[in-house]
């Protein structure tokens, strides 16, 4: 196995293994280059695409505009379907804690706000700053994979533009497939005497409007992602080989995962769990295999992917040559339904679907 190549950690400055999510050092957060994540390689697709269709305008569904509010009827709202009490469509110019918005297939809902404590001692904010979150709900309701990312988001204090915060537990960043859910938090740091805080959203590469939130302090909807236990029905097993155009995948294994690093634990109510392919490349050309192609979803809710193993999945295989390795997520202890899925084709959004148990 070739060795992992090494990077330098943007906390502390030591030095660190490429794969490294998480520093084992000083416990800093260090996510893969922008230009590795699924949301970059499907916005450069998008990107594509547009400029063949000729760069076509907007339509009239994919403004975004509120469509109800969080209440006491609705705090649990469902991961597919339109299950709520839709209320008048209303346009707002600033979204508050507990609305509810509709962005063509997406709905996004503004699900809290407050000030944010960060236990690392080395990503504390400067004097005279704090850090506030704000945290969200997106889901897919759309057929084709969408993608959310904290680069969308930008956060204005008194006018001035604000730095972000990386380091959150939560981190908002996510590629969804039809009928997926995410939910989660974006930080960043403010002076202690702002007044006027506001988040911006860029929810549209080909315009420049913006959705803008008001910070509203210590402030939570009580909304909450309801369970989607509903199983692929053509998900694959341990054991299956799935037969492709160009390429055979084995799926060898499911099994938790203990990490002995400190710095790279779980959250609480949260375990690892590990799963285990080998790709044989049929074809006559080569084949890149990636564990950024992978997602996972716990009843219907994306997790986290924890990229510190030494045998994760990654390389370009020769024709007739096999590649064998895993992809490992942060998944909740009590998920009834786990799912891996693995992006084969980034134009098409074509998913297979591996249970995990």
């Amino acid at each position: 196995m070739a060795k992992n190549k090494m990077k330098v950690c943007k906390h502390c400055g030591a030095e660190i293994a490429t794969s490294a999510k998480v520093c084992p050092y000083c416990g800093g957060k260090n996510k893969p280059p922008f230009y590795q994540r699924p949301w970059f390689i499907a916005l450069v697709v998008i990107l594509v695409i547009g400029i063949i269709g000729g760069g076509s305008g907007s339509t009239k569904n994919s403004d975004v505009h509120k469509v109800d509010e969080v209440s006491s009827n609705n705090i649990t709202q469902e991961t597919t379907g339109n299950s709520y009490e839709k209320a008048s469509e209303e346009v707002k110019t600033v979204y508050n804690v507990g609305d509810i918005l509709q962005d063509g297939d997406m709905k996004i809902v503004y699900i809290a706000s407050g000030d944010y404590y960060e236990d690392n001692q080395f990503l504390q904010p400067k004097e005279g700053n704090k850090l506030v979150y704000l945290k969200f709900a997106f889901i897919n309701e759309g057929k084709s994979d969408k993608s959310i990312s904290f680069y969308n988001f930008d956060a204005y204090a008194d006018g001035y533009a604000c730095e972000m915060h990386y380091s959150t537990d939560e981190t908002l960043s996510a590629t969804l497939s039809a009928g997926r859910s995410t939910s989660g938090t974006i930080a960043f740091e403010v002076p202690t005497d702002a007044q006027d805080i506001e988040i911006e959203y860029s929810p549209n590469a080909f315009s420049s409007k913006k959705v803008k939130f008001v910070f509203e302090g210590d402030k939570d909807s009580g909304y909450v992602l309801e369970a989607n236990t509903t199983r692929t029905d053509d998900a694959y097993n341990v054991g299956d080989v799935i037969e492709g155009k160009n390429v055979n995948i084995t799926y060898l294994s499911c099994e938790p995962y203990t990490s002995d690093n400190m710095y790279i634990q779980p959250k609480a109510g949260y375990h690892y769990m590990t799963v285990e392919l080998e790709f044989e490349n049929t074809g006559t050309s080569d084949k890149t295999v990636s564990f950024y192609s992978f997602d996972c979803y716990a009843d219907g809710a994306a997790c986290d992917q924890m990229y510190a193993r030494d045998d994760a999945l990654s390389g370009t295989i020769s024709a007739g040559r096999k590649i064998r390795g895993t992809v490992t997520f942060e998944v909740p202890d009590n998920a009834e339904v786990i799912e891996v899925e693995y992006n084969d084709n980034l134009w098409t959004s074509h998913r297979i679907v591996f249970t995990v148990k």
